[in-house]
């Protein structure tokens, strides 16, 4: 027995060291021009389907959610998974450049299904997760559609 521990405890090790809860960012340089490029920042969510949540074009700053869980994971585990991804717009006055910067991450609303309908706990909150596949394929393509040709970050999970 201590020898198979020996060997499950080092795996699990490594299988959650790979399971990061951190968001991710990637960035690049755009066309000039920095209401453009958040204007362009809105346009792309909307079409990916994503529900704007907050954003202001003098603080240079978008924030979008989409449900990726379906209804029976719903049920069953009272939460719902959401890929966010807030979109920065900047002028580097440096180099005269505009950047947009994507962080892709994704949050589980919780008490939301049938299990968690039957207790009277009080509601749990979001939980933050790493950031789906599909939450960063959506930040990538997010840079691409709004002109961004060299995009720098992490594309790959963890």
């Amino acid at each position: 027995m201590k020898r198979a521990t020996r060997r499950v405890v080092p795996f699990l090790v490594l299988l959650l060291a790979g399971c990061s809860t951190a968001p991710v960012s990637f960035q690049g340089v755009a066309p000039p021009g920095l209401e453009t490029a958040y204007r362009c920042a809105v346009a792309q969510l909307n079409l990916m389907d994503y529900t704007i949540e907050d954003g202001n074009l003098e603080a240079g700053f978008v924030r979008g959610r989409r449900q990726t869980s379906g209804a029976v994971q719903e049920l069953f585990t009272g939460a719902a998974e959401h890929d966010v991804l807030t979109a920065s717009v900047f002028d580097n006055p440096a180099t005269g450049n505009t950047h947009i910067r994507v962080v892709a991450s994704r949050v589980a609303d919780h008490d939301i299904g049938f299990v968690s309908g039957l207790d009277d706990e009080e509601e749990q909150g979001e939980n933050q997760l790493g950031p789906s596949d599909s939450g960063r394929a959506d930040a990538q393509r997010l840079l691409t559609n709004c002109g961004v040709v060299a995009v720098t970050g992490q594309s790959s999970p963890q």
